[in-house]
């Protein structure tokens, strides 16, 4: 997996001219459509990944192509696994405030936003729950009152956000495999609403 992140990082900073997605925010991203998937053209795919249009040479969207689907084969194998789904920002899972986490938050609600009516046509409110530590990680709500209130207990804010592997493997059942999911939401219920969009690269908590 090194090998495949050192491909996605270089080919992202040598054509964008903006902010690229960084290899956190890509798995978060690829994580999103191995859940609930959208067909997305290389172009339309592309212009997420490099925040703008660019112009690969074939060889180097040959190489980006392979490292993307690399990435995606881990994440299925890792959804379909005993041992579990593993964040590429696992070890920062710990600590809400890394930008990791934020990165790799961020990079998943992007690929969420892309189907959003998508993610709650069955499930709708397991669904909210089950998505609540990733939105509250991603700092792209922090405005919200219901958000507001999670991040002024540390505790809660620290468990929650330690969760999101459990929660990531019952999104994916509850939309592959709805038959084995718990239907139990692992996080308590709390009045959150839908997420209603975003906006790309916003991170209120993060330090640049």
């Amino acid at each position: 997996m090194q090998n495949t992140r050192s491909t996605i990082e270089h080919l992202l900073t040598q054509y964008s001219e903006e902010e690229p997605l960084n290899f956190h925010a890509v798995h978060g991203f690829m994580t999103a459509l191995a859940i609930c998937p959208v067909d997305l053209s290389e172009a339309e795919r592309n212009d997420i990944l490099f925040d703008g249009q660019v112009s690969l040479k074939a060889e180097d969207q040959q190489a980006l192509n392979q490292a993307l689907s690399d990435v995606a084969r881990s994440i299925d194998r890792q959804f379909n696994e005993e041992e579990g789904f593993t964040l590429s920002c696992e070890d920062e899972l710990d600590n809400p405030e890394d930008e990791a986490l934020f990165d790799w938050c961020g990079g998943f609600m992007e690929g969420h936003f892309l189907n959003e009516k998508q993610w709650f046509v069955e499930h709708e409110q397991e669904v909210c729950e089950l998505l609540l530590p990733v939105m509250l990680a991603s700092g792209l709500f922090d405005e919200e009152p219901e958000f507001q209130e999670i991040l002024n207990n540390e505790e809660l804010t620290e468990d929650m956000t330690s969760q999101i592997p459990e929660v990531l493997m019952e999104l994916y059942l509850l939309f592959n495999s709805p038959e084995e999911a718990t239907s139990k939401p692992v996080t308590k219920g709390t009045g959150m609403p839908k997420s209603k969009g975003g906006k790309k690269g916003s991170h209120p908590r993060k330090k640049r």
